[in-house]
């Protein structure tokens, strides 16, 4: 295959044919044999032959080089600095990950001050896992229980459950006891990959499509922080089974700002078209009025997950290891349906020796089947430790 570019792409030598290129020549240039005679010996554990073999992987190196460059000029090929440049061609930028957030109750005898993040120094606490949180904005305390606010040391996902958070690793003197009464108020997401870009700047480009609908849903996806968009439509006189109102939307969203989900929805829906939601947020108009949009949030659900596992080798498991490992890693977005298929396929990769039997899910600590959707159509299931069982057999 030679060395080409062309209207169907580009094409290079494979390593076979640059050692027979070295060997045989071409018809304007004579190679290796054709110089010192067919009985030269290039076999590879031969001088000649490791010779040839130097000369192939280079000239193979030099073609992948230049075949990365040329799939970096493709947005659906590109990776890492290239493929942001070309997302922002399209108005799409690499979404940053973000930070585990919840409130912790700090009790004190005496008024005092606490540094947070805008400080040089934050006031830090952690669990018995090493796991550091910091205060987010300095605080004035008075004598007695302070609901302040703090964030994770590590960005992206930090597991974390109620009443863990008990450690104050900034000694302050007035400062009896931390600790963290529910459940993080916000669950940090790592930043965005190669492929996730790929797939948010695909769909992006169906904001110039013909129907609004589609129109609003590539809309959507432009927006900074959103992960994902659902979008029902009922375009019937009646109310819908999901409860959408007659020839209404119902726009579903995970992440973004109240103001820019709003103003999207405001732009491309169609003139008349109702809406359903709980999130009413007023979009200033040309004539100096407001209109109200609604929409839903996703609302977080929590998994139950049941198995037993078998090492094959009959070697010890880890089952704090295996179950931090499906809270990293199983993630899932609105509305899908949680299965043991894709649990089994998780631990597998996390280790092959180890097999999953007996497995289940639900949505409470009863009631285990192969799969379960959440509750609700804007409910997504969110997995932590505390609720993955695991029976060692």
């Amino acid at each position: 295959m030679p060395n080409q570019i062309t209207a169907a792409g580009i094409s290079i030598q494979t390593y076979t044919e640059i050692v027979d290129e070295i060997l045989n020549g071409t018809p304007e240039t004579p190679g290796l044999i054709g110089i010192y005679g067919t009985d030269i010996n290039v076999d590879s554990n031969s001088p000649d032959g490791q010779m040839v073999n130097i000369w192939a992987l280079s000239k193979q190196d030099i073609l992948d080089l230049i075949v990365q460059d040329y799939d970096s000029k493709d947005p659906d090929q590109a990776i890492g600095v290239a493929l942001d440049g070309l997302s922002q061609l399209c108005g799409i930028y690499r979404q940053g990950g973000s930070y585990t957030r919840t409130e912790v109750v700090v009790t004190t005898d005496r008024n005092l001050n606490l540094t947070g993040l805008d400080g040089a120094t934050p006031f830090t606490i952690s669990d018995s896992n090493g796991n550091l949180f910091y205060l987010i904005e300095s605080a004035s305390l008075t004598t007695g229980a302070n609901t302040l606010n703090f964030q994770a040391a590590q960005i992206g996902l930090v597991q974390i459950v109620p009443n863990t958070l008990t450690i104050a690793v900034t000694i302050v003197l007035g400062v009896l006891s931390v600790n963290n009464p529910s459940d993080p108020y916000e669950i940090g997401q790592e930043q965005e990959t190669d492929a996730q870009l790929r797939i948010r700047r695909q769909k992006s480009v169906s904001i110039p499509a013909q129907g609004y609908l589609q129109a609003l849903w590539g809309g959507l996806y432009t927006i900074e922080g959103l992960s994902q968009a659902v979008i029902y439509e009922n375009v019937t006189n009646i109310t819908d089974a999901n409860g959408v109102p007659a020839h209404s939307i119902w726009v579903i969203v995970d992440g973004g700002s109240d103001n820019d989900v709003a103003n999207m929805i405001y732009k491309y829906r169609s003139s008349g078209c109702g809406m359903k939601g709980t999130e009413v947020v007023p979009v200033d108009q040309v004539d100096g009025t407001t209109f109200d949009i609604q929409f839903d949030r996703a609302v977080s659900q929590n998994l139950w997950i049941s198995f037993s596992l078998h090492s094959l080798s009959g070697g010890s498991i880890d089952t704090a290891a295996v179950k931090q490992y499906l809270a990293d890693n199983y993630i899932l977005t609105i509305y899908q349906p949680a299965d043991i298929t894709a649990i089994a396929a998780l631990i597998h990769q996390y280790d092959p020796d180890l097999v999953v039997s007996s497995a289940g899910v639900s949505s409470v600590n009863a009631y285990y089947a192969n799969q379960v959707y959440p509750t609700n159509l804007y409910n997504k299931w969110v997995v932590i430790t505390t609720q993955i069982n695991i029976t060692v057999i």
